[in-house]
């Protein structure tokens, strides 16, 4: 992806995070089905990856530099979801939505040459431009999640 089309699918997110303030609190604090994590609990771990990429990854992101390893998914995302738990969703939507805009606000500034200079994320080759198109990847991946409740 280009950096304008990562632009774009992180507006196209802002708006899609705008349109879920009209699930109520019940709705959004059920899960989408047996077993799974409900819409607060999805967007908050979206907005706790972006915080994440916001203070451990993005100030990193240059050639050559080598940052650490990914930490325990599973530990992660069940810490993010009881964070959702302590918060009424609206004030979950609020707080994805700024995290998102941060992370628009340091891309923004990043040339597009740097884009495609390599770092390591533990043993792992990676740039900005990969790590972003996984990035919106991930994001589809959670509103086609709530998108077919």
């Amino acid at each position: 992806m280009t950096k304008e089309e990562i632009r774009q699918a992180h507006l196209g997110y802002l708006n899609w995070i705008d349109s879920l303030s009209k699930l109520n609190e019940e709705k959004a604090n059920t899960p989408y089905k047996t077993g799974k994590w409900s819409p607060n609990e999805i967007i908050m771990h979206l907005a706790e990856w972006d915080r994440f990429t916001l203070v451990q990854r993005i100030p990193s992101m240059r050639e050559g530099e080598k940052l650490e390893a990914f930490p325990n998914f599973e530990a992660f995302n069940a810490k993010a979801a009881t964070l959702a738990h302590e918060q009424t969703f609206k004030e979950t939507l609020s707080y994805a939505k700024q995290q998102r805009q941060k992370i628009m606000e340091q891309l923004e500034a990043i040339t597009e040459v740097e884009w495609d200079k390599v770092f390591y994320i533990g043993d792992h080759k990676e740039t900005i431009r990969n790590y972003f198109t996984s990035f919106v990847e991930h994001d589809y991946h959670h509103r086609v999640q709530i998108s077919t409740e």
